[in-house]
């Protein structure tokens, strides 16, 4: 999360900000991201980066937040497990969908490729993953899944969510 110092600039600089790690972060891995790209990108010195972050993983984990919220990567319905399998197919479709058409593509390419086994590694999520009962861990972990092949292999877009209804209906019902 960033400092209070960060959110005391305006809105400009903020977004300036989060342009240069959209990028930086949508180019190169977390391992292989560096602070001295960004900040050439973003026109700040290094001591202000480290100033508004402590280091690029939590640069990088607010940015991973911001997109989430502005992508609604997390529906509800996805989450709670409670929908039936044709709603949760529909509701990763139109997710893809937004994926595709917003400036965070590259940037969610590269999280699936690279980093999400980088931050699996940095226990992120677990404490919700856990509150889970079984069926709906198995529908998260297959709605996620199939989010991450259809963004990796977008000619393959249509069986892979044929694939997910079929295995949402032996889960589900239907």
């Amino acid at each position: 999360m960033p400092s209070s110092t960060f959110f005391h600039l305006n809105e400009d600089k903020q977004l300036n900000i989060k342009k240069a790690l959209l990028s930086e972060f949508s180019h190169h891995s977390l391992a292989n991201a560096q602070v001295a790209r960004i900040i050439k990108t973003a026109g700040i010195a290094r001591g202000t980066f480290y100033k508004y972050f402590p280091n690029l993983l939590d640069a990088y984990q607010w940015l991973l937040g911001i997109i989430m919220g502005e992508l609604q990567l997390h529906p509800q319905k996805l989450v709670k497990g409670n929908g039936t399998s044709q709603e949760y197919r529909e509701a990763v479709h139109q997710l893809i969908l937004r994926i595709n058409n917003s400036e965070y593509i590259d940037f969610l390419k590269m999280y699936y490729v690279t980093n999400e086994g980088i931050l699996d590694s940095e226990d992120t999520n677990r404490h919700m993953i856990a509150q889970l009962n079984s069926q709906q861990w198995a529908i998260m972990v297959l709605c996620h899944q199939a989010i991450k092949e259809s963004l990796i292999t977008p000619l393959r877009q249509a069986a892979i969510e044929k694939r997910l209804g079929k295995a949402l209906d032996k889960i589900i019902g239907g």
